[in-house]
């Protein structure tokens, strides 16, 4: 008799359950159908307790951002002290491998790196040509706090945020020195590193062998920018097919992606307005153009619907970097097939306002997308992102390959024309309307 009373009141404890879970279920289907926009950003949570996860994308102010950073180097090399280089570039299986290889030698050089000291470009060039050393270019900037942090799992406090896009780590007589270039002033800088690092990088190195790869200021092709890197190999890039994803999207993709950017595309608040769906859910409204763009803009707001830090701190590279990566490779990333984001730099503009763009990149030649370049441009002020533009592109590799010339006869040709400093690149060219890409040679003027 005993066990069946408690068998009894177990089974109303249960209906007791439901019934307030049902009474929830009508509380959001009403707030999300009714409220719509009020719900906003931080409503998430109820959202989140229906469907298994949160919503959103970003962490509120004070969380840790959950998507981890993974910048990769596009380029790379290896210095066998005097005995020649061994260097991989437009091969984006390559450098992954020989990234994989040493990243762990570079993420204890960051971690262990001394204050920095300012040495001359002959210096670093000694440094690059002659000692021991892995070379990794990673096209972009990107400040050395989330280098440190992403590799060695903490920010280095002896390191400045100064984005980088060049870092060498080079050994001689057992000594192991993080070198690194300072794109924006063209000042040049070394640290020494962590005891325990003695040997490894040279140990690391003598597992490859020379394959003829050389910078140009080791050459005759004196009117390229200096670190342009220089292989004897023959370049067979890719074929792609591309296509705008937004534009075969259906209905639940589009509110998926809507979704995705913490907007609730069955509220009254989204409307048809020729080549766009726009959703107003204020302060912030939403535009995802039939072309593949996708805006955002907001007015200020003490509850940001992506809030950047940590609230009542101020701004950062790091905290910019990691709000805005996330936004990026959880909306463009997830959807650009065989194409890979890179941080293209993260600036500060003025007092509290910053701007980070991104771009893609093929088998690691960039993409020369519209008339900008870029891929994501966000705007941050007062620690949020108060707008972004957002260009899809999907990706495929068609199977075929393209004929570029060589890139030592490439070089030698703009060497010709004469147009000193301009870094020789090999990138793709999309207008947003191409659907065949083609890499060929580029030259861009550096700084």
């Amino acid at each position: 008799m005993e066990r069946r009373k408690k068998r009894r009141r177990l089974i109303e404890i249960v209906k007791d359950i439901l019934i307030v879970l049902l009474a929830l279920s009508a509380v959001y289907l009403t707030m999300r159908t009714q409220i719509g926009g009020l719900v906003g950003w931080d409503g998430r949570w109820l959202s989140g307790l229906f469907s298994g996860g949160p919503a959103g994308l970003l962490p509120v102010a004070g969380e840790e951002t959950k998507e981890t950073i993974q910048t990769r180097p596009v380029r790379m090399s290896v210095q066998l002290g005097s005995g020649g280089r061994y260097g991989v570039q437009y091969d984006q299986t390559a450098v992954d491998a020989l990234y994989d290889a040493t990243a762990s030698l570079l993420g204890d050089a960051l971690g262990s790196a001394q204050e920095p000291v300012q040495i001359t470009e002959a210096a670093w060039r000694e440094a690059l040509s002659n000692k021991w050393g892995i070379y990794f270019d990673f096209q972009g900037t990107v400040p050395l706090t989330v280098l440190s942090a992403s590799l060695s799992g903490a920010v280095n406090q002896a390191l400045p945020e100064e984005g980088v896009r060049r870092l060498l780590l080079a050994e001689e007589e057992g000594a192991v020195r993080l070198y690194y270039s300072n794109e924006s002033t063209g000042m040049y800088y070394a640290c020494d590193t962590a005891e325990a690092l003695r040997g490894h990088v040279q140990t690391a190195a003598a597992a490859y062998s020379p394959n003829g790869t050389v910078f140009a200021y080791e050459t005759s092709y004196t009117e390229l920018a200096p670190y342009v890197m220089v292989a004897a190999t023959q370049v067979s890039p890719k074929v792609y097919h591309a296509v705008n994803p937004v534009a075969q999207m259906s209905e639940s993709d589009r509110e998926e992606l809507m979704e995705s950017l913490g907007f609730h595309p069955q509220s009254n608040n989204s409307y048809r307005s020729g080549d766009r769906l726009i959703v107003n859910e204020w302060p912030d409204r939403l535009s995802i153009l039939d072309d593949g763009h996708v805006r955002y803009e907001t007015s200020a707001s003490d509850e940001p619907k992506y809030p950047v830090g940590t609230a009542g701190e101020d701004v950062d590279a790091k905290a910019v970097t990691e709000a805005t990566w996330t936004l990026a490779e959880q909306t463009l990333g997830e959807r650009c097939g065989a194409a890979r984001l890179y941080l293209m730099n993260v600036e500060e503009m003025g007092e509290g306002e910053w701007v980070a763009d991104y771009g893609y990149c093929l088998n690691g030649a960039a993409v020369e997308l519209g008339s900008d370049g870029y891929a994501a441009r966000f705007i941050i002020q007062d620690g949020q992102i108060t707008e972004f533009e957002l260009f899809f592109r999907n990706y495929t590799d068609t199977g075929e390959q393209s004929i570029v010339l060589p890139e030592a006869q490439a070089a030698a040709a703009m060497s010709a024309q004469k147009v000193e400093g301009s870094e020789l690149l090999l990138a793709y060219e999309d207008t947003g309307t191409t659907e065949l890409l083609r890499a060929e040679w580029i030259a861009i003027q550096t700084p």
